[in-house]
């Protein structure tokens, strides 16, 4: 791991190790449309909702930041992406059953109409399906990472998704909100619906640098506090943004239980900063290049949306 960092562009020995935010993303925005490229054996309507969904114009705050934290050598770039790209489809798996009529019936994501409405609902749940299915596909390819390594890895992204994890907080949103009552069962929520998968796409960047375990502690503590922060941050933008801002439907949450709902959107903001601070933190004892993730913070949460209780 180096003590310094430029983000002023890639460097040609380093590669995306030295790369700017923008590179980085362009990177993995590259990888992922070369793995979702035509392949004759996949029926045009499938292939054409997978790529909708995850082609579209997005962030890829959980590729760049695992690529971020792996800080990968030239050998080994390929798979690091290789592996951003595997969280990035899950996580677009979890758009687009999150949109469906039976969920949050959302009309937009990622500045399109969602999957269901432009391909139908039957083909949008396969589309995800295929994500989901690829995605533990390009963590065994992973030729030049060890098997033991893969095994890791695989187990780190599955303990994310399962009915622990995403497919639990998914549970809980859709048929268990008007439950929620305190800042702790909303914080629940809010981890298994965005922060477990942060946790997982930061400890598998650390897993591929190689980290000791108390430096992966360290890692996985940022990124939680990091997750609870952009949920948060997401919430207050559902409250006062514009759709165009968000580039999905807003105020779908108005009548959910968030801590912009329950609480008012200052305190929703002081959480927030709160989470940012202990990101800061723990990102400090992590032994992590600090200054692309830094600027990876400061890209997210510079300007949180003005208060709007």
């Amino acid at each position: 791991m180096s003590s310094t960092s430029s983000l002023r562009g890639p460097d040609p020995d380093r590669g995306l190790a030295a790369a700017d935010l923008a590179g980085v993303r362009l990177a993995v925005e590259n990888r992922l449309a070369q793995l979702l490229a035509a392949h004759p054996g996949v029926p045009p309507n499938l292939q054409g909702a997978v790529r909708h969904a995850t082609l579209a114009p997005s962030k890829r705050v959980r590729p760049v930041l695992l690529v971020l934290i792996a800080d990968p050598d030239p050998l080994m770039e390929q798979s690091a992406l290789d592996v951003g790209c595997a969280v990035e489809m899950v996580h677009t798996a979890s758009l687009i059953l999150d949109d469906l009529p039976c969920m949050d019936d959302a009309l937009m994501r990622r500045e399109r109409p969602t999957t269901h409405l432009e391909f139908g609902q039957s083909t949008a749940i396969l589309s995800a399906i295929a994500l989901l299915t690829r995605a533990f596909g390009l963590i065994a390819e992973l030729s030049l990472v060890a098997p033991q390594t893969r095994t890791r890895l695989a187990a780190v992204l599955s303990q994310a998704v399962g009915w622990d994890g995403l497919v639990a907080g998914q549970e809980i949103d859709v048929n268990g909100r008007e439950a929620l009552v305190g800042a702790e069962q909303v914080e629940n929520l809010n981890w298994l619906k965005t922060g477990i998968l942060f946790v997982a796409a930061a400890e598998m960047g650390a897993i591929l640098a190689g980290f000791d375990e108390p430096r992966i502690d360290a890692v996985r503590r940022f990124a939680r506090h990091f997750g609870l922060a952009f949920q948060t941050a997401d919430d207050l933008l559902d409250r006062s943004g514009s759709a165009e801002q968000a580039g999905k439907d807003v105020g779908k949450d108005v009548d959910k239980a968030t801590l912009v709902s329950l609480f008012g959107a200052s305190h929703a903001r002081l959480t927030c900063e709160e989470h940012l601070a202990r990101a800061d933190a723990a990102l400090g004892e992590s032994g992590v290049r600090e200054e692309p993730v830094r600027a990876l913070m400061a890209k997210l949460f510079g300007a949180l949306p003005a208060s709007a209780s």
